[in-house]
């Protein structure tokens, strides 16, 4: 996890121990700069955990998704907001997909597919996949997709794709939680420890206003 060590000497070093703050205090987005930089090793965390977790659940393959991921912060009275986007279809890899026929492997997930035929674009996903795998379209690998007949016998990419994505169709995505987990595993002192990067913040503005007021008596 992100440390205030980490953070201060990104900013030349800070040596205060944090004092915690209270949630009524706000400043000017200038005057917050170990807690902004804290901010960025936090989400800089988070981006490297969700990339680990992709891999660790076999979800990595162009890289698109862990690399999609961007924050925005906004400052309130009440502290500092973080806003992390990312692409949408994330959720369907943090909670699957319930499929529409037999052999359902989610019965969890709040998404669910609504026909069984795949869509033009859903098939030309994963023919760039079973390229990029180098899956090729012989007999034996249509037919453990549900090929029957003329399908087995003059199996082609374009029917390995079609039948790969009316499978998983078929029997839905998998849940991976591995944006929830990822959240758990690196937001999970954040609390505690932008307290003490603000309180740090503070306490080096208020010196710097006595300094400021001592040169000008």
């Amino acid at each position: 996890m992100p440390t205030i060590a980490q953070a201060q000497a990104k900013l030349g070093g800070r040596a205060f121990t944090g004092t915690g703050i209270s949630k009524g205090v706000f400043m000017p987005k200038e005057d917050m700069a170990l807690a902004s930089q804290m901010v960025a090793e936090y989400v800089k965390e988070f981006e490297s955990r969700v990339a680990t977790e992709l891999d660790r659940v076999g979800r990595v393959d162009t890289g698109n998704l862990a690399s999609s991921i961007s924050y925005e912060t906004t400052e309130t009275r009440n502290g500092i907001i973080i806003e992390v986007f990312v692409n949408d279809y994330y959720k369907f890899v943090d909670k699957g997909v319930r499929g529409v026929g037999r052999g359902n492997i989610n019965t969890t997930s709040p998404y669910k597919f609504r026909t069984l035929n795949p869509s033009k674009s859903h098939q030309n996903a994963i023919r760039k996949w079973l390229k990029n795998n180098d899956v090729k379209s012989r007999a034996t690998d249509v037919k453990k997709y549900g090929a029957v007949g003329r399908e087995q016998r003059q199996p082609t990419d374009t029917t390995l794709a079609f039948l790969v994505a009316r499978k998983i169709k078929r029997v839905g995505l998998p849940y991976t939680g591995f944006w929830e987990k990822s959240i758990d595993a690196v937001f999970k002192d954040f609390d505690v420890k932008m307290s003490q990067a603000l309180g740090i913040d503070i306490r080096v503005n208020l010196e710097n206003m006595v300094k400021e007021i001592k040169k000008k008596k």
